[in-house]
């Protein structure tokens, strides 16, 4: 007996796939745009999905070059018969030959129509679907590309033709591409930026075509963006669109019927969205202080007192080896070392974390746990001081910068961030007291961010509060006291890491605590 599936048509068949890969969740999934590094192997799988797919291609030739041969012998006979049709049906062999086959081969080749090509396709997708990319991640992907858009002010048409922050790419996104960026944010209820990617979907599909099985046609297109339009209350102008669609199809019932939807509304001036949520999402207002830093706005600092110097002080070791170090800022207390890693060190490091790379989490006062959270968008792996010589020579290397005794402190953090990656304006200190966090050891003193990697655009750390932004550069280093000399927490620092545009940020940092250095900061105010 044959399998029900097997009679079930292949396209029916993926879509179904399709279907459920979109609501597919596996337990304890990792996220996979948020880190440059942990979406490598999504080319990987694409490959293979690719290779899959010319497997099916191999086998639908295989088939079509069967069913064309055959065509040809059996309409040779098939023409030989009709030609004199009397004279052939009266040899018996002929007759019986016709009889067979009309009973037999045509069964047969109903059979054989009827097995399904590609079956074995469809059963390694099934295999490889827990590894693809779920519905959330495109909804993470769609609000990483409207970050980076609304953080650096960049328009969608230039981000729709490959041209970011002003530098061109040989890049560009397809019809579905905007199509998709313009449903997860309607379906967000962020009206206004669907409106312009759903704009782009229309120019573009007047300039280029889908073929099968991807393709939508422009009327799906036109009457989403007016959809769109009548949320943002912009009646008369999803009426155009509808009578441009029209146009084209003067017959379509639900354009019609969608015509006269409109045309009642703006008669009555009645309204489909909220007035409110349509003024939330305008942006009209001036670039705020964090998004002046993202954009390398700030005005360059006019104090006279900072300059850059060889630091040969802070521990006995640098007078033999001494670093460079530029005095970014005295309130807070904030200091930018140069060349503190090598490039074998920063392999080394990139090499440690890749394979442990997990999604990174904030701690929320409110539930006492560390969570994941949208507000930070990147994969950390944690390593302990001796866990290598490498670390054993950073953590020393950060005793020498800081003059801090690191016992008590916190492990090496590292870090890598993905598409528009980010962490949102945010304070490194705890400000809780008695509490599990800073009982042993005390609040987080000192932040020390090491950059492993250039950025080509963007991915900047910005001190809103102190109008400072310091751009990574390969191998160098940042380091500022969150705490005041009384142990006071300093809102002064108040920082975000920018939105990655361009390229893979990797950082390292290193939380000191303050209870080990109550000689080496005599002045810190004493906690009981």
């Amino acid at each position: 007996m044959r399998s029900s599936k097997w009679l079930l048509p292949v396209r029916l068949l993926l879509i179904y796939q399709v279907l459920l890969l979109l609501h597919h969740q596996v337990a304890g999934e990792e996220s996979h745009c948020t880190s440059v590094a942990g979406m490598v192997k999504l080319l990987d799988l694409e490959a293979q999905l690719i290779d899959n797919l010319e497997d099916y291609a191999v086998e639908l030739e295989k088939k079509l070059e069967t069913v064309r041969r055959s065509i040809t012998t059996l309409r040779l006979e098939n023409d030989k018969a009709r030609s004199s049709t009397e004279e052939y049906l009266s040899n018996p062999l002929n007759s019986f030959s016709l009889i067979r086959r009309m009973n037999r081969d045509w069964i047969i080749w109903q059979l054989y129509l009827d097995d399904s090509v590609g079956v074995s396709q469809v059963e390694r997708i099934q295999e490889l679907r827990e590894h693809m990319p779920t519905h959330t991640d495109v909804e993470e992907a769609v609000s990483a590309l409207d970050r980076i858009q609304h953080t650096y002010g960049l328009k969608v048409s230039e981000m729709t033709h490959g041209l970011l922050n002003g530098k061109q790419y040989n890049v560009s996104l397809t019809v579905l591409d905007t199509y998709a960026m313009a449903q997860i944010l309607f379906d967000q209820e962020n009206y206004l930026a669907a409106a312009s990617w759903i704009y782009q979907s229309v120019v573009l599909m007047e300039v280029y075509s889908l073929a099968a099985p991807l393709q939508i046609s422009k009327n799906e297109v036109r009457m989403f963006y007016a959809e769109t339009l009548l949320k943002l209350n912009q009646n008369a102008d999803a009426l155009k669109v509808v009578n441009i669609a029209l146009a084209d199809n003067p017959q379509d019932i639900k354009l019609l019927l969608k015509k006269s939807e409109i045309e009642t509304m703006i008669r009555t001036g009645a309204n489909i969205a909220h007035p409110v949520k349509v003024q939330a999402q305008a942006q009209t207002a001036e670039p705020s202080a964090y998004q002046m830093g993202c954009r390398g706005q700030f005005a360059p600092s006019a104090d006279s007192k900072l300059h850059c110097l060889y630091n040969r002080t802070t521990s006995p070791f640098l007078m033999l080896a001494p670093l460079k170090m530029e005095l970014v800022g005295l309130d807070p207390y904030m200091v930018l070392y140069h060349d503190v890693l090598s490039a074998k060190e920063i392999k080394e490091l990139q090499g440690m974390a890749t394979p442990g790379l997990k999604r990174a989490t904030v701690f929320q006062a409110a539930s006492g746990r560390n969570e994941v959270v949208k507000t930070r968008t990147s994969k950390v792996a944690w390593f302990p001081d001796g866990y290598s010589p490498l670390t054993v020579r950073l953590n020393a290397r950060i005793t020498d910068m800081t003059g801090f005794n690191l016992y008590g402190s916190e492990m090496l953090q590292l870090m890598n961030y993905g598409l528009g990656g980010h962490y949102d304006q945010h304070y490194d200190y705890f400000n809780t007291i008695n509490s599990n966090l800073t009982a042993m050891s005390g609040d987080r003193i000192a932040t020390v961010l090491f950059y492993l990697t250039d950025v080509e655009q963007g991915g900047a750390t910005v001190f809103p509060n102190i109008r400072k932004a310091i751009f990574p550069q390969r191998g160098s280093v940042i380091m500022w006291y969150n705490l005041k000399d009384d142990g006071q927490i300093d809102t002064q620092t108040l920082h975000a890491a920018c939105p990655v545009i361009v390229g893979s940020k990797w950082v390292c940092n290193k939380w000191i605590r303050e209870r080990e250095q109550l000689f080496r900061r005599p002045c810190l105010k004493k906690r009981m």
